[in-house]
């Protein structure tokens, strides 16, 4: 049987400087649960509902900023148009995928899913049993430090896993090189040192929804941590309590520990939205509200 019944007159399509966010809306607006991603007319990669669900929404990352090329599945198993359902099933089987793209010409025209196959009867259980077995091996090993599947969808997911690492410790490494250049302090250790009691403190000062919006803007490297501190607001931090805390952890003197606090909060606004800054600095008690000046760069004089 021809897969021309599996052609879509409207294939949704992105790119992969496209973010998670409008893959998103567009799986809900069209109640589909996964998007192709093209690149000059051919299928670039692969993003599912579940590829959202677990590599952005449950690490925190920022669906807005966060872009498809980091999440995608970029080795994507798919057939001619002129293949059969007997095709498709075999390559299920072999890649441990539910989805397999249908190219005419080497371009995307439709999609086979498993679900369309159980539907339509043209599956056995054994073959849909086979396939779901597949896909569970795959995401255990997956799960495993260092490992990865044998199938081209797995590797290609490893792949996607191990840039969204990089990105990761790449976006964290900027924040702290941005401290470092700011604070003066002589070590990555100080620096990181001075960056977590500065954020502790501030999302400690800030209700709990607001500290957790400020935190989904950070590194994700620095969500453990500043997790462990949404039991605000709390009223007794003020400026000179975390230059206290600095002073005790990096052995300064008061004025250095005031300059330290003072650039930290300089590199996290430079680093998070503007629209962030200002909600943090409603939430701040007056004299708390020049940690976070309106224009980059900009200190009150004191």
């Amino acid at each position: 049987m021809s897969l021309d019944r599996y052609r879509r007159p409207r294939l949704i399509v992105l790119q992969p400087s496209s973010s998670a966010y409008e893959a998103a809306r567009a799986m809900a607006d069209n109640h589909v649960g996964s998007v192709l991603v093209g690149q000059d007319g051919h299928i670039a990669g692969i993003v599912t509902d579940r590829d959202l669900a677990l590599d952005v929404v449950a690490t925190d990352y920022d669906p807005r900023s966060t872009f498809l090329r980091s999440v995608m599945s970029d080795e994507v198993a798919f057939v001619d148009v002129d293949a059969t359902v007997d095709d498709v099933i075999q390559v299920m089987r072999e890649h441990a995928c539910r989805r397999v793209p249908v190219t005419d010409n080497g371009k995307p025209v439709g999609i086979v899913t498993l679900d369309d196959l159980i539907l339509g009867g043209f599956i056995e259980i054994d073959d849909v049993r086979e396939i779901i077995r597949a896909q569970l091996e795959v995401s255990a090993r997956l799960k495993e430090p260092g490992t990865t599947g044998p199938t081209q969808i797995s590797d290609g997911r490893a792949r996607a896993r191990q840039r969204r690492i990089a990105r990761a410790e790449n976006t964290y490494g900027r924040l702290l090189h941005a401290v470092e250049r700011q604070t003066g302090l002589d070590t990555r250790e100080h620096a990181e040192r001075a960056l977590l009691i500065v954020l502790g403190n501030i999302c400690r000062r800030l209700l709990p929804q607001e500290a957790r919006h400020l935190i989904a803007q950070l590194p994700s490297k620095l969500h453990p941590d500043l997790e462990a501190c949404l039991d605000g607001p709390d009223k007794r931090i003020t400026s000179e309590t975390i230059e206290g805390d600095l002073r005790q952890a990096l052995h300064m003197t008061p004025e250095a520990a005031a300059d330290v606090l003072y650039a930290v909060c300089e590199a996290v606004a430079d680093s998070v939205s503007a629209g962030e800054i200002e909600s943090v600095r409603d939430q701040l008690p007056r004299a708390m509200k020049e940690l976070f000046p309106t224009m980059p760069g900009y200190r009150k004089a004191g």
